[in-house]
């Protein structure tokens, strides 16, 4: 099971040879939101994509043009989507994830959390991670859309967001 024959190999480079460039053109066109860790839409398009363009490349029976066809289609409908989402607030926030806060001025905010199924040894890992040894030392720690936590220090807190957040959260 090493080795097939020569003729897959072949096919194997040729279907590459015209994914890839159209891999590259597909996210000049539409940009690189596509593939970028932004939110959940954007992950599942990017893991969709991979793996669509992964069983062209590999697998046999698979046609190249209704891979591009099926590619092409997904990525038109991930720009109409962030395209709408830039446009009307009221669909951004029907499709997407709000950020939360988690933790706020030394207390853990326990219901935020149970929602956004996050342990405080997650969010202990992440204010480490920040670079912060006391969780005194921090203000506030804010689960994002996309699935990272923000750590913000107790110097920081003028500018504003964080009040922001609390206030939705309230």
């Amino acid at each position: 099971m090493f080795f097939e024959s020569w003729g897959e190999i072949v096919r194997i480079i040729i279907t590459t040879l015209i994914i890839y460039p159209f891999l590259i053109l597909a996210t000049h066109l539409v940009g690189k939101r596509s593939f970028a860790k932004m939110n959940n839409f954007d992950w599942i398009i990017t893991v969709a994509t991979g793996s669509i363009l992964g069983s062209a490349i590999l697998l046999k029976d698979v046609v190249v043009v209704e891979v591009l066809v099926a590619v092409s289609l997904l990525l038109l409908l991930q720009y109409l989507l962030t395209l709408l989402s830039a446009h009307f607030s009221g669909f951004d926030k029907t499709v997407k994830t709000s950020p939360q806060l988690v933790f706020f001025n030394g207390k853990y905010l326990t219901d935020a959390m149970k929602d956004a199924r996050l342990t405080c040894t997650e969010v202990e890992a992440g204010i480490r991670k920040a670079g912060f040894g006391d969780s005194s030392r921090v203000m506030a720690v804010v689960f994002e859309a996309d699935g990272e936590l923000s750590i913000i220090a107790k110097s920081e807190i003028s500018n504003g967001l964080i009040t922001k957040l609390r206030n939705e959260s309230a």
